[in-house]
């Protein structure tokens, strides 16, 4: 398959050089464009499509959904099987955990050279913080693949009026592991019987949302270039434990649930601080949730968070790469980006709509958003990501919810993941 692709990629290179300038307006041509079923996505594409008609009457865009309800390697593997079944598939987008697995195997083009030579391309990366476009590219070959859509990091959400009554004070920006853990304390609620009826905490539920306890603590399963398994560092051990203790020494924090994130339960009362990205804001503020702050993630020997990013590529296989580079630009520009500020969903990968004061109104301190992207680091994603991730969360969950102790979780994901990484590299 890999030499196939090879010969794919040579073939489309030679063609892939057009400015939008060269394209007659009346081209006749269809493009298939491969998306995962989130409904902003889908709204989006479709406004894109008819936009893209006004310029190209005669291109008919067909959309495609893959679900990544059960993950990203779900997703790719649904994006593989069409490709194996002969589908030809022009544009394809993706979230940063399938960035490398995709491009990997020669499916996507380079977008550096298209970038440099059209001028509008070249003045978005103006538009975006330089930590998130360099997390973008291919940790092997160093490759741009992807042009960027929407990003989101991992941030504190808390119950101010939870905080006010409690008399505490809300988190510092540079407020610390010791002092999450106090704060998470001092906000669980006991009944007479010593029942908790509303928990400090809760941990979420996934691989992505956990990172931040790992990158503030200046490590990971992976090191930075996503090639070494680094599970035996202490600082690894020690996030592990002190995630572990939040649950079952402390009793401040909710047990630990697979999968997603908690904000429900923050929404419901039931909880006085959760973590999460952007995404939960609209549902927190439906459940009336007014005073509602947001918090830097709580800092141990780094201050930092984790970021997650989509994008769209163009495949090797496309017969009209510069017509699909065009439709590439149209579905990641200015109008893009103000339809993913309206929907209050994601982060803008473009500064100045996740900057307005309309889009920072709610909840309170939402500037921290877009700041984060100046430390935030990516959520490691190598080529075998979905394998990784699986393991990470396999034992993790085994360890806080006491069915392994933390001897046999960091034995056990050594050696899984360090065959899981020999095999990637053959």
């Amino acid at each position: 398959m890999k030499l196939k692709l090879a010969l794919a990629t040579a073939v489309s290179l030679f063609a892939f050089n057009a400015t939008a300038a060269d394209i007659p307006a009346d081209i006749e041509a269809t493009l298939t464009v491969y998306q995962w079923d989130n409904p902003q996505i889908i709204a989006s594409t479709d406004l894109a499509i008819e936009r893209f008609a006004a310029r190209y009457p005669n291109v008919k865009v067909v959309p495609m959904f893959g679900s990544a309800m059960n993950g990203w390697g779900e997703y790719s593997n649904s994006f593989f099987n069409e490709i194996a079944a002969g589908t030809n598939i022009d544009v394809f987008a993706t979230a940063i955990e399938g960035f490398e697995e995709v491009a990997g195997n020669g499916l996507l083009l380079n977008l550096d050279s298209l970038v440099q030579e059209n001028p509008d391309a070249a003045a978005v990366f103006d538009e975006i913080e330089p930590n998130l476009l360099a997390g973008m590219r291919s940790r092997v070959s160093g490759e741009l693949n992807y042009f960027p859509t929407e990003w989101n990091n991992i941030v504190v959400f808390y119950n101010q009026d939870m905080f006010d009554e409690a008399g505490i004070a809300y988190p510092a920006d540079d407020w610390t592991w010791n002092d999450f853990r106090e704060t998470a304390k001092a906000l669980t609620v006991r009944d007479d019987n010593g029942n908790v009826t509303r928990f400090g905490f809760a941990l979420p539920g996934g691989n992505f949302g956990l990172q931040p306890w790992l990158l503030t603590n200046n490590t990971g399963y992976l090191d930075r270039s996503w090639t070494e398994v680094t599970v035996t560092q202490p600082e690894f051990r020690e996030s592990l434990q002190f995630m572990h203790d939040l649950i079952h020494v402390d009793g401040s924090t909710a047990a630990f649930e697979v999968p997603g994130f908690q904000d429900d339960k923050l929404g419901a009362g039931l909880l006085a601080m959760s973590t999460a990205g952007h995404w939960p804001t609209n549902g927190l503020k439906a459940a009336g949730i007014e005073n509602l702050g947001v918090a830097n993630f709580p800092r141990n020997k780094s201050n930092s968070t984790v970021f997650g990013i989509g994008g769209v590529g163009v495949t090797t296989a496309s017969d009209n790469p510069d017509l699909a580079w065009e439709f590439v630009l149209e579905l990641t520009g200015e109008v893009y980006q103000q339809e993913l500020a309206d929907s209050g969903v994601s982060i803008p990968s473009w500064r100045r709509f996740a900057t307005t004061d309309k889009w920072t109104a709610y909840p309170d301190n939402s500037e921290i958003f877009y700041e984060s992207a100046k430390t935030a680091i990516p959520v490691p994603s190598p080529g075998n990501f979905a394998e990784m991730e699986s393991i990470f969360m396999r034992h993790l969950e085994a360890y806080l919810t006491n069915n392994q102790d933390l001897d046999t979780t960091i034995s056990s994901m050594n050696s899984e993941m360090s065959r899981s990484m020999e095999r990637q590299s053959r």
